[in-house]
């Protein structure tokens, strides 16, 4: 657990870690700070590197570590194999990795309680509820609370940013909402946070101003990501509540899943008809797509000829990984657009991103880890005995977000971006904090 004294030693750097991140995703919204945009996005993995080496003590063994480290020591020995690009491109590459699962590490060497995981998943909540918020200003007042587009997303031409718009109702022609990042539909992932963590807080919570504003954080949630029109953060969402629908109906918490289904649900439809109303047939005619062909026959026509051709193509290709530093933002950043032997790849989802990193090993070690964080998760939310709080309520909320997560692996690199970071900080939060507490638990009985 934790040393035992000093700052350093004390539970509230979670928090304050988180805010870290948020200050830096608001920035890379600063157009005087543009120049420095790198160093902003490298800066957030360059903290938990940094908290890796200042937080002293020994770590708890949380049950996915043993995978996520065999995974990231075989990416690590790509650094030998003959594919790998730049020499810059590739320890960036190892040094991400290493920053997104760090938190397994330093986080569960801090003796956390209940009440700073509740305040960390404030945090998280607040920001990405503003984040919503901010998208659905941004669609009301076409241009005026609008950043500046990613440099990323406008290098790609003028037809593809063009495909990022829709026209509204009242004739304006507008961005998906951004909310509080630069790229086109980026709304969506405050509007998935506001909605599944404002469930978990209106389910908590036992004062009316709290439940209100968990409320409207839902509310306001889906209406952004409505708007946002981002199907695959709608899905991960949508098996994120069913999950937890599941856990709760499975431990006989009945009062609650009802509560959750009656909210969840009337808000959900009543956002719909409201993004109808200001989106006009644009969103209608994005979110109906998903109900006209079977889910299977969507995801293929969308993301599912990348899966296909991760197993029939690319693993044969590259059993053994293809090298580091050849695709994805560390490759935009850091590669070298001359070296024609060893040219850039794309990774347009996680599980492709496994292949490159490592092969057959890396594809089956990182999943692993998502089914053990998963497990534990469940045996937190089944749990009748042991530390006091609510636990199991916190543990049902995180099954259902690492079900939603590894949903989403099949949609877009999760664990190469700062969201696969939150996905361990989480993890590892809840885990030392039961941990924790069941010491506690174990000394006064």
């Amino acid at each position: 657990m934790g040393t035992g004294g000093g700052f350093l030693a004390s539970g509230q750097l979670v928090p304050l870690f988180v805010g870290l991140l948020m200050v830096c995703q608001v920035v890379l919204l600063v157009e005087a700070l543009a120049p420095l945009r790198v160093v902003v996005r490298v800066l957030a993995f360059g903290i938990s590197l940094l908290m890796l080496v200042l937080v002293r003590g020994r770590s708890l063994a949380h049950p996915a570590l043993p995978y996520v480290m065999g995974a990231l020591g075989v990416t690590a020995l790509q650094l030998f194999n003959p594919g790998t690009g730049a020499p810059l491109a590739a320890v960036a590459q190892v040094g991400i990795q290493l920053a997104i699962a760090a938190p397994l590490l330093w986080v569960t060497r801090l003796s956390l309680d209940l009440r700073t995981f509740r305040r960390t998943l404030a945090l998280l909540f607040l920001f990405n509820a503003a984040s919503a918020g901010v998208g659905v200003l941004q669609v009301y007042f076409p241009g005026r609370f609008q950043p500046a587009l990613s440099s990323v997303v406008s290098s790609q031409g003028e037809g593809y940013v063009n495909s990022l718009q829709f026209e509204t109702t009242d004739g304006q022609r507008v961005f998906r909402p951004m909310g509080l990042t630069d790229i086109p539909g980026g709304a969506s992932t405050g509007g998935f946070y506001a909605v599944l963590l404002g469930g978990g807080f209106l389910l908590s919570s036992r004062r009316g101003p709290y439940r209100l504003l968990s409320l409207g954080g839902i509310l306001v949630g889906l209406f952004s990501l409505y708007l946002s029109q981002v199907r695959a953060m709608a899905v991960m969402l949508a098996v994120c509540l069913i999950a937890l629908a599941g856990v709760l109906a499975l431990s006989g918490r009945l009062g609650r899943l009802l509560a959750l289904l009656a909210v969840i649900g009337t808000a959900g439809m009543a956002t719909f008809g409201w993004a109808v109303a200001v989106g006009g047939g644009a969103v209608m005619e994005r979110w109906s797509a998903l109900f006209e062909s079977p889910p299977e026959d969507v995801y293929q026509r969308n993301r599912g000829y990348f899966l296909t051709g991760t197993f029939d193509t690319l693993l044969p290709e590259y059993p053994l990984g293809a090298g580091l530093g050849r695709y994805g933002m560390v490759n935009a950043y850091f590669g070298d657009p001359n070296d024609f032997e060893r040219p850039s790849l794309w990774a347009e989802i996680q599980w492709t991103a496994w292949v490159y990193d490592g092969g057959i090993l890396v594809l089956l070690l990182y999943p692993m880890s998502l089914l053990a964080s998963l497990w534990w998760a469940f045996r937190v939310a089944r749990s009748r005995e042991g530390p006091e709080g609510e636990f199991w309520l916190w543990g049902a909320l995180l099954f259902a977000y690492n079900l939603g997560a590894l949903a989403l692996t099949f949609s877009y690199p999760f664990f190469m971006s700062q969201t696969g970071m939150e996905f361990w900080l989480l993890n590892a939060a809840l885990f030392s904090a039961f941990s924790h507490a069941k010491t506690v638990h174990a000394h006064r009985r």
